[in-house]
C-alpha cells in the first residue's frame, strides 16, 4: 500500500459558491519504468538472506532462557538480498522513483474553507523493490487536497447561507424606495419598506450557497441581506435647513438647530398681521403659503426678487420725448 499525499489549493469565494476544476501540480512515486518496480537490473535476482535465512527476523538469546525476535538488519525484514551492484540505477533497488505529473480535481460548489477532498489512487506507489514478493498485488495511495476559500469583499457565509450588507441612502430608508444588491448570479433589484432602519433584514430564499450532499438537485441556500443606513456627516445649508425644518415638523424638541429657523416663522406671523401695502406686494404671490416654505423662500432668496412691472411702466412715462425750445419761426 502507497502513501497518502496531501497538497493545499487556494480558491475565491465564487469558485467555492459555483465549484471549480483545478490543476493540482503533484510528485507522487510511481513504478519504475526501468525494472517494472522489482528494483533489479535485468538478469538479477534476489537470493535467500544468509543472515536470517529468508526468515526476515532474528532471534536472540537473553540470560534465563529468553528470547527476542526483531527485524533482520541485513535484509531490513525482506528474508531477500540483492547482489552488489544488481540494484536498478533508476529507481536505485526501490522500485518506484518520483514524477511530476498534474491532476484535475473538481471541486464541488458548496465546499467550505479548511475542508479535505478525496482523490483515490493518486498517491504514492508502493516501493516494491523493498518488498518479499515484488510481483503481489499493489494499491496505490490516494490524494487529499485541502481546500482554502478566500475571502470576499462583498459577501460572506454562514453555513449555506450568504450573508451580504446594503447600504440605504437616508432618504430612501425613510420614504422607501428600491435599491441594487450584488448576488452570485448578478444584481438583483430589492425593494426597501418606509422607515428602514440600520439592522433590518429581508431574505431572498434559493440565492446562496449549493447544499454538499443535498437530497434534491438544484438546492441552495438563502441570501440574507442586511440593510444600514447611510448617515452623512457633513450637511450643507440647503440640506440642515430641510432636516431642522423637518425636526420642526415632528415636533423634536432634541435635535440641534443652528440655522435659526423661529426668526422666520416670527417674521411670518407679524407679516400677516400688519398686512401692509409694501409687505403685500414685496411678497405678491407667497400668501397663505406656511411658515415653513416662506422660510425656505427667504433663506433661497425667492422673496429678494419681485417683478418689477409696475416700476417699469412708471418710467416710461417720466421718459416722454420734450419739445424744442427754439423761436420757432422760420
Amino acid at each position: 500500500m502507497g502513501e497518502n499525499i496531501e497538497v493545499q489549493t487556494n480558491i475565491s469565494f465564487m469558485d467555492a459558491a459555483k465549484g471549480v476544476q483545478k490543476d493540482i501540480v503533484i510528485t507522487p512515486l510511481v513504478q519504475c519504468k526501468t525494472c517494472t518496480g522489482n528494483g533489479m537490473k535485468k538478469g538479477t535476482t534476489k537470493s535467500k538472506c544468509a543472515s536470517c535465512e529468508g526468515t526476515g527476523t532474528r532471534v536472540h538469546f537473553m540470560q534465563g532462557g529468553f528470547q527476542m525476535a526483531s527485524t533482520c538488519n541485513t535484509c531490513s525484514g525482506t528474508g531477500t538480498t540483492v547482489p552488489r551492484g544488481g540494484e536498478c540505477g533508476t529507481c536505485r533497488g526501490n522500485g518506484a522513483v518520483r514524477e511530476r505529473k498534474t491532476v484535475t480535481v473538481d471541486i464541488p460548489g458548496g465546499v467550505e474553507d479548511g475542508m479535505r477532498l478525496r482523490v483515490m489512487g493518486e498517491g504514492d506507489h508502493p516501493p516494491t523493490g523493498q518488498a518479499t514478493n515484488p510481483n503481489a498485488k499493489t494499491e496505490q495511495g490516494d490524494l487529499y487536497v485541502f481546500i482554502r476559500v478566500a475571502p470576499d469583499a462583498k459577501f460572506s457565509r454562514s453555513g449555506s447561507d450568504v450573508l451580504y450588507t446594503a447600504s440605504v441612502p437616508l432618504t430612501t430608508a425613510i420614504l422607501g424606495g428600491e435599491i441594487k444588491i450584488p448576488t452570485l448570479d448578478g444584481d438583483v433589484k430589492v425593494k426597501v419598506a418606509t422607515g428602514t432602519g440600520t439592522g433590518d433584514k429581508v431574505t431572498l430564499p434559493g440565492m446562496g450557497m449549493k447544499k454538499l450532499q443535498a437530497r434534491r438537485a438544484g438546492s441552495n441556500g438563502d441570501l440574507r441581506v442586511e440593510f444600514k443606513v447611510a448617515m452623512p456627516k457633513y450637511l450643507s445649508v440647503n440640506q440642515r435647513t430641510i432636516i431642522e425644518m423637518l425636526a420642526d415638523e415632528m415636533g423634536d424638541a432634541t435635535a440641534k438647530r443652528v440655522m435659526n429657523l423661529g426668526k422666520y416663522k416670527e417674521e411670518d406671523a407679524a407679516a400677516s398681521k400688519t398686512g401692509s401695502a409694501g409687505s403685500a406686494a414685496g411678497k405678491e404671490g407667497h400668501e397663505g403659503e406656511g411658515w415653513l416654505k416662506n422660510a425656505w423662500h427667504n433663506i433661497t432668496g425667492q422673496h429678494d426678487h419681485p417683478e418689477q412691472s409696475g416700476q417699469g411702466k412708471s418710467e416710461e412715462k417720466d421718459e416722454e420725448p420734450k419739445k424744442a425750445s427754439g423761436s420757432g419761426s422760420g
